[in-house]
């Protein structure tokens, strides 16, 4: 009894130690960017990054699945390369752009547990989590989205502020000044009139 809970022991501490990292030579980024050239659409290289992550969740990050990940890794990487549908997701009151990056980062982050033979419960949590973030992001860009909003310190500058509106002429009178604009703020004189 002793001898079997001892073997239990072992074959549990052993998934749960370091994974050996995978060869990450150039040669899989190159492959990469062979196949993903600047401006493919987002969605197509969203698609393709969702493909790399499940095979390597599926294999645990062993053997091929290491190799996976990596290729997942590099798309990642050039992200901001891609044709973007649109800049701002509106649900979410987000930039784009912004969600890239985060995807990027937690690549980036995986990628580093795996070179130095993390853990494996974390690193693979961490997997799905990425995982899950790309599929996530899939939606919102099925979804569609729209232009940047006007940042909030222009809107304050006046960049995109009226300068000039028009007079309205009093009520029963002829709008006299129906081509004249007026400065912002500059008072009506009561009888209409433009000064």
């Amino acid at each position: 009894m002793r001898f079997a809970a001892l073997i239990l022991l072992m074959s549990f501490a052993a998934g749960c130690g370091p994974t050996a990292p995978p060869d990450d030579s150039p040669r899989t980024t190159f492959a990469v960017m062979a196949e993903i050239r600047p401006g493919t659409p987002l969605d197509e290289m969203l698609k393709r990054l969702d493909q790399h992550l499940v095979n390597a969740m599926a294999g645990q990050l062993e053997g091929n699945a290491g190799t996976e990940f990596l290729r997942a890794e590099a798309i990642s990487d050039r992200l901001l390369e891609a044709r973007m549908p649109f800049e701002w997701i509106p649900s979410e009151h987000y930039s784009l752009e912004s969600k890239l990056r985060q995807i990027q980062s937690s690549a980036d982050r995986v990628l580093a547990q795996l070179r130095t033979a993390s853990p494996r419960p974390q690193m693979l949590n961490d997997l799905r989590l990425l995982r899950t973030s790309v599929a996530v992001l899939r939606q919102v860009v099925a979804a569609g989205g729209t232009d940047e909003p006007i940042p909030v310190a222009r809107l304050l500058s006046g960049d995109t502020a009226v300068d000039a509106i028009r007079p309205i002429a009093p009520s029963g009178a002829p709008d006299q000044a129906s081509t004249t604009q007026r400065p912002l703020g500059t008072p009506v004189p009561p009888d209409g009139t433009t000064p």
